[in-house]
């Protein structure tokens, strides 16, 4: 009798044991680092923990709740859009955001899911009205610090729309531009065309450009030449006037005109005698009195 007492005394023990374990268990939680933890209660909120730690909580009555305090990368479904001048478009982004305010979120959204299909119909809206506003020819051919631009006012009309949720969008990044298929190979022709027609234009301008230079260089060098020519006719006219005024000088002197004439004559038998030739003379020219050592 006393045995099975005991035995049932130790039954009760161990089953309060395991009920008080239960209920330690069930009253402790954990906050990790990168996350919110809010408590709920039938439903409603009754803590929002942004604190890492070990927590308490009423066991089996409330539940815990978490969410990520860190930066979140959503890839927006591509979308077709309409250009100002009535060309589809398929746009392909994503954006980075985060939960800011949790009470907020909560109240408002209550979890990521749903928080990703309000991105993607908000980005979806303002891509098609700032999409609207271009032509299809100005999103093709813009530059990076175009698309920064671009990006950036993306960002911020999301921002603005999606602020009463409690989040905050950090970007969103047009990551390309599709054409449909239906029109992709038009477009690419229109742009080769347009390309070609630029081409032909700078070829010609170069072009002209080279025959201007052309011509101004020959001008230059027949200027040159000319002046050269006119300074060389200049010079022959100054040295013939100098070699007029040295025979002046000669005739004028009868020893200096005759050795002259000798000199002349001594040339000029020497320019005759080149190769097998007879020259003739007469018995009173200098040259035969100094052949015959007269």
């Amino acid at each position: 009798m006393n045995a099975a007492k005991s035995i049932g005394r130790l039954g009760l023990t161990v089953i309060v044991v395991v009920i008080v374990i239960a209920i330690l268990s069930g009253s402790f939680y954990t906050v990790n680092e990168g996350e919110f933890v809010y408590v709920t209660q039938f439903g409603k909120i009754q803590a929002i923990e942004l604190d890492a730690g070990l927590k308490v909580k009423m066991p089996f009555i409330q539940d815990v709740n978490r969410l990520t305090n860190k930066q979140m990368i959503y890839n927006i479904n591509p979308s077709e859009v309409l250009t100002a001048d009535k060309k589809a478009m398929i746009v392909d982004s994503y954006s980075i955001w985060a939960i800011e305010d949790v009470t907020t979120f909560i109240r408002t959204v209550g979890n990521i899911t749903e928080m990703q299909k309000r991105i993607d119909a908000s980005t979806y809206s303002v891509i098609k009205n700032v999409m609207g506003s271009l032509n299809q020819n100005q999103i093709i051919a813009d530059e990076e610090a175009g698309r920064t631009s671009l990006n950036k006012q993306i960002t911020e009309q999301v921002a603005a729309q999606l602020k009463g949720y409690g989040v905050h969008i950090q970007t969103v990044e047009i990551k390309r531009f599709d054409l449909p298929s239906d029109n992709e190979a038009a477009v690419y022709d229109r742009m080769i065309s347009e390309r070609s027609q630029m081409a032909a234009t700078f070829k010609a301008e170069g072009e002209l450009e080279a025959a201007k230079i052309r011509n101004e260089t020959d001008k230059e060098i027949e200027i040159v030449i000319g002046e050269a020519k006119a300074q060389a006719q200049r010079l022959i006219g100054e040295g013939e006037e100098e070699y007029m005024a040295i025979l002046k000088t000669l005739y004028n002197d009868p020893a200096k005109a005759d050795f002259y004439v000798f000199v002349r004559e001594l040339d000029a038998t020497r320019k005759a005698l080149t190769g097998d030739k007879t020259l003739i003379l007469s018995q009173d020219s200098p040259l035969v009195r100094i052949l015959n050592n007269q």
